[in-house]
């Protein structure tokens, strides 16, 4: 089981519409060039990131997800 940490990060948003994910994120999920991650925006307005598994991509709002309009 993962230790409990709370983390405050900020980014800003740049021109082209990318983010950058602080290295202390990237070594704790395990990011490496090319993975993926997810933005899973909850009912209340709160978002979670995650890494992403190979198994779970596909999920609606993914570039192959189901719901695009």
């Amino acid at each position: 089981m993962r230790n409990k940490f709370n983390f405050r990060f900020f980014a800003t948003v740049s021109d082209r519409g990318q983010i950058f994910i602080p290295k202390v994120l990237q070594d704790y999920f395990g990011i490496k060039r090319r993975d993926k991650v997810a933005f899973i925006v909850k009912d209340d307005g709160s978002v979670v990131f995650t890494k992403t598994k190979q198994q779970e991509i596909g999920f609606a709002g993914d570039e192959e997800g189901v719901n695009k309009s």
